[in-house]
């Protein structure tokens, strides 16, 4: 229980300061979000649930043009490997769903955190966030990528 409050002071304080950090003139452009999932099996349906409203709301509500464009959005599911380094040993009880976002501009990624604040399951996906969130950039930069 002490990890689950940890990690939602954690999150929220995040949350609550982000809009300073997107624009700041430092060294980091944030323009990007990624978070790591681990979700025992028994909780996969629930989170899928949650994550496919996601997926819907970026669709409906984030521009594919212009600059503050969404550039990628994926969401990966995984099993997570009892000992990566030897694959015979099978998997654990354990889904691992990792989710990234990319805008083309710092502005992009403020948006969408504006936005989200209309998206009817936005508490739910917090909740999410900080039963299971085993990793989180937030905000993010994209230092490397690969486009056709």
């Amino acid at each position: 229980m002490e990890r689950y409050t940890m990690n939602k002071i954690f999150i929220t304080l995040i949350f609550t300061i982000f809009s300073s950090f997107a624009f700041a003139n430092g060294h980091m452009q944030p323009d990007s979000f990624a978070l790591t999932l681990k979700v025992p099996s028994a909780d996969v349906e629930k989170v899928e649930a949650i994550l496919q409203s996601h997926h819907q709301f970026m669709h409906d509500k984030h521009s594919l043009s212009g600059d503050d464009r969404l550039n990628s959005y994926s969401i990966v599911k995984g099993f997570e490997p009892v000992d990566i380094t030897d694959p015979s040993k099978g998997v654990t009880d354990n889904v691992i769903y990792f989710l990234s976002e990319h805008y083309q501009t710092p502005t992009g990624l403020q948006l969408h955190g504006q936005n989200s604040e209309t998206w009817e399951d936005v508490q739910e996906f917090r909740s999410l966030i900080y039963q299971y969130a085993i990793a989180i950039a937030f905000p993010g930069e994209v230092i490397a990528k690969m486009n056709r």
